[in-house]
């Protein structure tokens, strides 16, 4: 690695030594290299660093720019536990949004900043809730399958009421559960999917079906007392 001080700037950069007759310098994401025939002094490649020292100024901070954490937007809850949401703007053609070490890292191609983005991060953190739902109710409908040893004929996730995390319907055999199953955590999402199976065999709680309930799950009312107000 090496280096240009100038008065107002230190310019990093590797030299790659070549069998060439021509001095190039490129900016390659975020870094200075010089492609240089194997002759040149240094100090003719920090002329040449010298002479293109505000263009290359400017690439660093164009690709600073394309990369850095542009704002925070707060946090949503995933599997019962907080992720900080984390907006980029990037170099690319599509959004994207994906979970990473606890943080909830969307990325907006850079013709989206003059936008607003409520809306789109609004589609985008829905999304990733029902990506997450998909794969726990999954594994739960096999975990409570093999407890009970019956399943419905179908299930569904999808966006339901607010008020709404499931519901079985006895006429399709079939449970639906809202996407938005992906905030609680697995036990929670455990018990969702058991008291739904239950509803199989009973259409109303009755007594016969707390009892299956407190059988394969004891603690289930602190469950309960978690979903206090909705439906399922």
């Amino acid at each position: 690695m090496n280096i240009l001080k100038t008065r107002n700037n230190v310019i990093s950069y590797t030299v790659n030594k070549e069998i060439s007759s021509n001095c190039y310098v490129a900016v390659d994401g975020g870094e200075v290299v010089v492609n240089a025939p194997w002759y040149f002094s240094r100090k003719q490649i920090q002329t040449i660093i010298e002479e293109k020292r505000q263009w290359i100024l400017n690439k660093i901070e164009e690709y600073q720019e394309q990369n850095r954490v542009y704002s925070d937007k707060g946090s949503i809850v995933i599997l019962g536990s907080a992720h900080q949401v984390r907006l980029y703007y990037k170099s690319q053609n599509a959004p994207s949004i994906n979970i990473v070490n606890r943080t909830i890292e969307v990325v907006l191609p850079n013709k989206y900043k003059k936008l607003e983005t409520t809306q789109i991060l609004k589609i985008l953190v829905d999304k990733l809730y029902e990506k997450v739902a998909e794969q726990e109710v999954e594994r739960a409908m096999e975990k409570t399958r093999l407890l009970l040893g019956y399943a419905p004929e179908d299930y569904e996730i999808k966006k339901l009421a607010n008020n709404v995390i499931a519901h079985f319907s006895s006429n399709e055999q079939k449970i639906s559960i809202n996407s938005n199953i992906a905030k609680y955590d697995r036990n929670v999402i455990d018990y969702i999917v058991l008291h739904e199976f239950c509803h199989i065999k009973y259409k109303i709680h009755t007594k016969n079906f707390w009892k299956i309930i407190a059988k394969y799950m004891p603690s289930y009312e602190k469950y309960e007392n978690i979903l206090k107000g909705l439906s399922y």
